[in-house]
């Protein structure tokens, strides 16, 4: 299949930008490491191809070992290997990962967790990672896989189709600048359905089938319905908490402790990326889009818009910045 391009550099600060909307608190280590010089070299990329699906593809060499440390959002992250080997832990739980063995791995995160990579040194890697947030489970019908008694995460390895597999080779196989093309996109969120579809259909049985939801699940469900449904659209998060019947400092930590973020972050980001997906395939307007964002403010819009995703709004309407 060929070896993946390692001539350019991907520094600390790189990795960091890359991370950021996946994990939190990360931490980076590797012997040797001089802390100056890049850990890996290769190409590592996330798009974010609807609110709450996040596919990251690395394609890349370990220079020094590199050891990741991290806080993991709730939700399920799909890891599918192609080439390369990786141990790695989920809370207390660990596991190995390598086309010696079956490709694939399916972890449930009830709430935040813990996170270990170990990495070795000189190796490659060419891997997926789909990550689902709880939101989205909920909407199609998984929100089993987000209840358990003590929040411990729940692994299962999974074998994927040939098809799946040549599918996902292909997506490494792109001219520089590919990636921030409309057609590639529609590449990568087609591959994530199917990747979930696959791995997802891989569960015997409902892992947590005999647990009962607590009575907080419940409050933050009927929250994420109002997400769905446009009610939290520039309502704040007082307003929330009080059609809730909880107090702000109350739904702010249940909604941390299960989601490994904060409330305003992920109400912020969730619709600034309803808003770019419209702007990017249904071309409406940048005052549309404040709109639908919950912005009265275009400027204001802009602004926040361009923190979040790092280009302006601007370019998400010409299509030419996607990932």
């Amino acid at each position: 299949m060929g070896e993946p391009s390692i001539e350019p550099e991907i520094s600390v600060t790189d990795l960091q930008q890359l991370s950021a909307k996946l994990v939190k608190q990360q931490q980076l280590e590797a012997p040797a490491w001089d802390h100056r010089s890049a850990l890996l070299t290769g190409r590592m990329w996330v798009c974010e191809l609807e609110p709450g699906v996040q596919l990251r593809l690395a394609d890349v060499k370990d220079r020094f070992g590199l050891k990741t440390q991290a806080l993991l959002p709730a939700g399920v992250k799909i890891a599918l290997v192609i080439e390369g080997a990786a141990r790695v832990r989920y809370g207390a739980f660990e596991a190995r990962l390598g086309p010696q063995a079956d490709l694939g791995l399916l972890v449930a995160l009830p709430a935040a967790a813990k996170f270990m990579r170990q990495g070795e040194a000189g190796a490659l890697e060419r891997t997926l990672t789909l990550s689902l947030s709880p939101h989205w489970l909920v909407r199609h019908g998984y929100s089993d896989l987000m209840e358990s008694h003590d929040d411990s995460p729940y692994l299962q390895y999974w074998a994927p189709s040939p098809g799946l597999l040549a599918l996902a080779s292909r997506l490494f196989l792109l001219e520089a600048g590919m990636e921030h093309s409309a057609a590639y996109r529609l590449q990568l969120k087609g591959f994530a359905m199917a990747l979930a579809g696959e791995a997802l259909a891989s569960l015997p049985t409902a892992p947590s089938t005999d647990t009962v939801a607590r009575p907080h699940d419940r409050q933050l469900a009927r929250l994420m319905s109002m997400v769905d449904s446009g009610q939290a659209r520039g309502v704040t998060q007082v307003e929330l908490a009080d059609q809730l019947g909880m107090s702000l400092s109350n739904l702010q930590r249940r909604f941390y402790r299960h989601n490994g973020e904060a409330l305003g972050s992920f109400l912020r980001r969730y619709h600034l990326s309803l808003a770019r997906e419209a702007m990017a395939l249904e071309a409406i307007s940048i005052d549309t889009a404040a709109a639908l964002a919950g912005y009265s403010s275009a400027t204001n819009f802009a602004t926040a818009f361009k923190r979040e995703f790092g280009v302006r709004p601007s370019d998400s309407r010409k299509g030419d910045v996607i990932c």
